[in-house]
């Protein structure tokens, strides 16, 4: 009881903290408890007196008189501090404060009991009852709020917390009112406290109803968003449908800081800043995302095997049917005009590239990574090409499959432009290749088709190219795409990570 006013200092410094003060305030509050405690301690607190309802109540007296008056002093200016802050907050924000100022009015109310001695009010203190409803109200703020960080562990034993402080609220008002017609007060505490275990489950949900608006997450609900959610055809659309079945639950629960949390002042995504109901939901929709994501992958694998084997069946068949009429067209103009017979060569040259390219592409095949040294990779260049690789990079890849990227991509730069730049650079999270030409750049109806099958920015090309350098990069687990370097119009980016 003497060290009440460093209680009540202790109650400034959390209100300083939660209204952003601190320094002299601070240091003042201490202070002046500290003073208090000690006059307290040496000239003697007070003691212990009969009183109606509890059996014996303190009194203070004395020095503790000052102790008792100081408490109250640095209760109302932590109290002012809580207001100040509630008033200047908004959103979220001022939720926490008021409900922090709410619980700490009501232990002020409770302890106000024990001035009913010094006051002479010769009748049950019965502010003491209020004080069960300050932890209830703590711990609503601690997790409707977010008030504290706390864990699943934390948010459990709050809920315990509660469940017991609703207990010992039945268990005050049963000593106080009954115990000396029906009992002693300790049987109506074992009965409240048995009572209140008993109604565990129940009391528990209650409670998750109140911390919780809108948390709960029905049978449903699961059937209802994984079939919504199994109908995505690729991930902006699954992203879309989850955007939009988290806004739709989010709406139904009506309450303010939820509506805010939706309305656009915080990102969906930023869980940290919503409140646990909106953080419960996104967290299982999360699960099924990511259970659609997997499903959807597979999906997709599926789907690709089994176009490349219709595809590979096709290519062989093409490449055993158009080779022998090549044959013949070749022994056809053994005959004609050089210039005839030149442009027959070219043209069946092409032909024969994409058969070639079409059924590399079309059979299935893996990748064998080594440490390869860029610049041993690289084809034979000429003149017109400029190099800025650092000597001695290296990379983990199969050393066929990347000069057959780098070839494919030279060749693609060759076509488009007079000047080609190779650059490359090792990155934290692996080595990037920039293969940049200054030609005319890519037309802007293929730029979202570029790597896909028989998509191709010059007319001789085969349109398989871009694709196998995508299909190599997936190999490797890295990437391609277009990329920006300055005085250069076209740059294609290879990512192998490290």
């Amino acid at each position: 009881m003497a060290l009440a006013p460093l209680g009540g200092a202790l109650f400034v410094h959390f209100s300083a903290l939660v209204a952003g003060w601190g320094g002299s305030v601070v240091r003042w509050a201490y202070g002046v408890g500290a003073v208090a405690a000690l006059a307290a301690i040496a000239g003697g607190t007070g003691s212990f007196v009969p009183w109606p309802g509890t059996g014996t109540l303190f009194r203070y007296e004395g020095a503790g008189l000052a102790a008792s008056a100081t408490t109250a002093v640095l209760a109302v200016a932590g109290h002012l501090l809580l207001l100040r802050a509630w008033r200047t907050a908004s959103g979220v924000r001022r939720h926490q404060v008021g409900l922090v100022l709410l619980s700490s009015g009501l232990g002020l109310l409770s302890v106000s009991g024990l001035a009913f001695p010094v006051l002479g009010i010769d009748t049950y203190p019965w502010p003491l009852l209020v004080l069960p409803l300050y932890l209830a109200v703590l711990a609503y703020g601690v997790l409707r709020y977010r008030l504290m960080a706390v864990n699943r562990w934390a948010v459990r034993a709050v809920c315990w917390g509660l469940l017991i402080a609703l207990a010992a609220l039945v268990s005050a008002l049963s000593a106080g009112f009954a115990a000396e017609r029906v009992g002693a007060p300790f049987i109506w505490t074992a009965v409240a406290l048995l009572g209140g275990l008993g109604l565990a489950g129940p009391v528990r949900r209650l409670a998750d109803r109140i911390v919780y608006p809108g948390g709960d997450v029905t049978a449903a609900d699961l059937a209802r968003w994984r079939q919504e959610l199994g109908e995505a055809t690729d991930e902006t659309a699954l992203t879309t449908t989850a955007a939009r079945l988290l806004h739709q639950r989010l709406a139904l629960t009506g309450d303010a800081a939820v509506a805010e949390f939706d309305s656009g002042e915080q990102d969906v995504s930023d869980l940290d800043h919503a409140p646990p109901g909106p953080r419960r939901v996104a967290e299982v929709l999360a699960e099924l995302v990511a259970q659609a994501r997997a499903d959807l992958v597979k999906r997709r694998a599926f789907v690709e095997r089994q176009r490349l084997a219709e595809l590979g069946a096709l290519a062989a068949t093409v490449a055993h049917d158009l080779r022998n009429p090549m044959n013949v067209i070749a022994m056809a103009v053994a005959d004609a005009t050089p210039e005839t017979r030149g442009e027959v060569r070219i043209q069946l040259g092409r032909m024969d590239a994409l058969v070639r390219d079409l059924l590399d592409y079309a059979k299935p095949w893996r990748v064998d990574p080594t440490e390869t040294v860029l610049v041993d990779a690289l084809p034979q260049i000429d003149g017109s090409v400029t190099t800025d690789i650092p000597p001695g990079l290296s990379l983990r890849a199969d050393n066929a499959r990347l000069r057959q990227a780098l070839v494919n991509l030279l060749d693609n730069a060759k076509a488009a432009g007079d000047r080609i730049l190779v650059a490359a650079e090792r990155h934290p999270d692996g080595v990037v290749i920039d293969i940049c030409d200054d030609g005319p750049g890519i037309p802007a109806d293929i730029l979202t088709s570029l790597f896909q099958p028989f998509v191709s920015r010059s007319q001789d090309g085969t349109g398989l190219g871009l694709a196998i350098v995508a299909k190599v990069m997936a190999a490797h687990g890295g990437s391609v795409s277009l990329a920006e370097r300055p005085g250069w119009s076209t740059c294609f980016r290879l990512r192998f990570p490290a």
